[in-house]
């Protein structure tokens, strides 16, 4: 053969077998990955991968992303190739089962059209497009569901949200939740006008089964419990509801030491304190019999007294901000407002061995407890802030209890009681319903525990002017049976670190300046407002009148006074002098450091393979010579 025809053969081999290894690669090789990132933002979790791994259908992603107008905004646009990066990662490992459609919509196309009528949403941008960034999941059953627009700001649930939409597609068929209440308007179906706008809303998402007071077996194939200021328990009912959170294993639990609405549906027959009895030692839980009060975020109240209407604090009603809530939790992770509670109890919580304890909401460090008797009393602001006395120490109202639970009926078994309802004796008496005792938790178990059964009544959190919320009770209520009742894979997600890197240094550098700067903005407007005082005392003896408005000069006032505001003057101009000198030796401090870090990662290293390069060269230059 022709050297000629042997180049031309081993080229044409070279390109089959290129290409033969990109394709074998490909099918092979796509759920390999290298993530070098310090937080590992493109390794997804174990639970992650899980959901990922074991659909029972293919469902498609469509990612509606605006990547040409996106390309002017390097924030969104480094957020767009995250979230791609996280999608291109849950479809490899996915087997095939997840199809990643990338849409760029035109401005008024018809794609722009259908997606909107599905729910997406967009933000305005300075040219007036607008900007999506969004997801509409699909699975072969022509189930939709749109997460409306992926907010930066909610990076660090961006896993979160995709397993939770894909899990959903997966499973499309409404949780069932199990309440068991003595609440008279969340004892319902959520159908009735007359229920909570908590319950009402429930109803849209999920099946609610209520549970009977006098219940002998609690209702099959649960997703989760609520078990909200529940009624006074028999033995045989307590031991049925710890049996049913070892084995359902998700719950909310909300108890009361006080129960303002109970007493204002039911009056004297209110049950006022809830309990669970044995069941609160599993859980590791001291017995709410305090109440707690908090003056620094107590809701305003309105008072007549002598006729006059008063506005002020009431510390027994109780409104945590955003920042007393958990960041790491996505349950509490995107809430925008306050969650209102009405005489509170405190979580005093001992997790048992395997199991652990993480508050979501707390109080501020000037809380103080008071007895459930009095809280339960018509009681004022102000007697409540006499004799006031902060703990020091913030109490935390909402908690989430994780791990594995013992059972407390192991060495007595409460026997079964036959009730006089033929329909619940027939239920008693049946032998299928009685389920083998289980000394353990069949699973890790996820349990919210809450300190308050009023944050569940409209009147806390729900306007009368048109029933709209105006804290976010009902949110996070709704939050938490999402991450309860949904996948198993979702209850052990939690909000992973942003991809944002933060020059920590050039950060602490800006608030040292700042605290100069604001040092000196302070003398400057001390002496600014001292310079206003003196220059009103001159109008007022009339000595400064000319030189404030007849135009005369300095000889028309008191000499001392001139000299006084010339020498003001000056130090005014000096005090913006040095705050112009500060300024600008805060932009030299930043620049410098700009000049070290593009001299070590943009000229160094270039430089250094350059050396290294002659020096390579010099060495096999010098070995020849010596060769011959």
């Amino acid at each position: 053969m022709k050297t000629k025809h042997f180049t031309l053969a081993i080229s044409a081999l070279a390109v089959l077998i290129f290409g033969g290894l990109n394709i074998t690669s490909q099918n092979w090789l796509s759920s390999a990955r290298v993530d070098m990132t310090e937080n590992k933002l493109y390794t997804l979790s174990s639970a992650a991968k899980g959901v990922a791994a074991n659909l029972a259908e293919p469902i498609e992603l469509q990612f509606v992303y605006s990547r040409k107008l996106a390309a002017d905004f390097p924030a969104i646009r480094t957020y767009g190739a995250r979230v791609r990066e996280l999608l291109s990662e849950i479809a490899a490992r996915s087997g095939g089962d997840v199809i990643i459609v990338e849409t760029d919509p035109e401005p008024f196309s018809d794609e722009e059209e259908r997606l909107i009528d599905a729910g997406i949403q967009s933000t305005q941008t300075d040219s007036g497009d607008p900007l999506y960034m969004a997801i509409v999941g699909r699975n072969s059953v022509d189930d939709e569901i749109v997460i409306p627009y992926l907010a930066p700001e909610r990076e660090a649930l961006l896993e979160y949200d995709l397993v939770k939409l894909i899990s959903q597609l997966d499973d499309p068929l409404p949780a069932r939740i199990g309440v068991l209440t003595s609440l008279v308007d969340f004892a319902g179906s959520g159908q009735s006008p007359k229920d909570y706008y908590l319950l009402r809303e429930m109803a849209r998402s999920y099946e609610i089964v209520p549970i009977d007071p006098n219940f002998v077996v609690l209702p099959e194939k649960l997703d989760a419990l609520m078990i909200v200021h529940p009624p006074k328990l028999s033995p045989r009912q307590q031991y049925l509801i710890e049996q049913g959170l070892l084995r359902i294993g998700r719950a909310i639990i909300a108890l009361d030491p006080t129960s303002k609405a109970s007493v204002a549906a039911r009056g004297r027959r209110a049950h006022l304190t809830s309990s669970l009895g044995p069941i609160e030692a599993m859980l590791g839980l001291t017995p709410l019999t305090e109440v707690v009060i908090d003056k620094e975020i107590g809701l305003p109240v309105e008072r007549i007294e002598n006729g006059r209407r008063f506005v002020e604090v009431q510390p027994l009603f109780i409104a945590p901000p955003r920042g007393n809530m958990s960041n790491d939790d996505p349950v509490t992770a995107d809430l925008a407002r306050s969650i209102n509670f009405g005489a509170a109890g405190v979580l005093n919580v001992t997790p048992a061995l395997g199991a652990d304890f993480e508050p979501l909401v707390w109080t501020t460090a000037q809380a103080m407890m008071i007895s459930s008797q009095r809280a339960g009393r018509e009681v004022t602001p102000r007697e409540l802030m006499s004799n006031y006395a902060g703990l020091g120490v913030q109490q935390t109202l909402i908690g989430r209890l994780t791990g594995e639970l013992q059972s407390t009926f192991t060495d007595a078994i409460p026997p079964i009681v036959i009730p006089d309802d033929p329909v619940l004796a027939a239920l008693a008496k049946d032998s299928n319903t009685e389920l083998p005792h289980l000394e353990k938790s069949e699973q890790a178990v996820d349990i919210i525990l809450i300190s308050d059964a009023d944050m569940f009544d409209d009147t806390f959190y729900v306007s009368p002017n048109g029933g709209a919320p105006v804290a976010d009770n009902a949110a996070f209520v709704l939050n938490a049976l999402d991450n309860l009742s949904g996948s198993d894979a979702l209850v052990h997600l939690r909000s992973r670190a942003p991809s944002a890197r933060p020059m920590t240094r050039v950060d602490d550098m800006r608030a040292a300046a700042r605290e100069r700067l604001y040092e000196e903005q302070e003398i400057l407007q001390t002496r600014l407002q001292q310079t206003e005082a003196r220059l009103d005392e001159l109008r007022a003896s009339g000595a400064g009148g000319g030189l404030l408005g007849n135009g005369l000069g300095m000889d028309a006032i008191d000499q001392a006074e001139a000299e006084e505001l010339t020498r003001f003057r000056a130090e005014a101009i000096e005090i913006r002098q040095r705050l112009r000198e500060v300024e600008r030796e805060f932009r030299a401090d930043i620049d410098k450091l700009s000049g070290r870090l593009a001299l070590f990662n943009v000229w160094v290293p270039p430089a250094l393979i350059i050396l290294i390069g002659f020096f390579v060269v010099g060495w096999r230059n010098r070995s020849k010579g010596r060769s011959r």
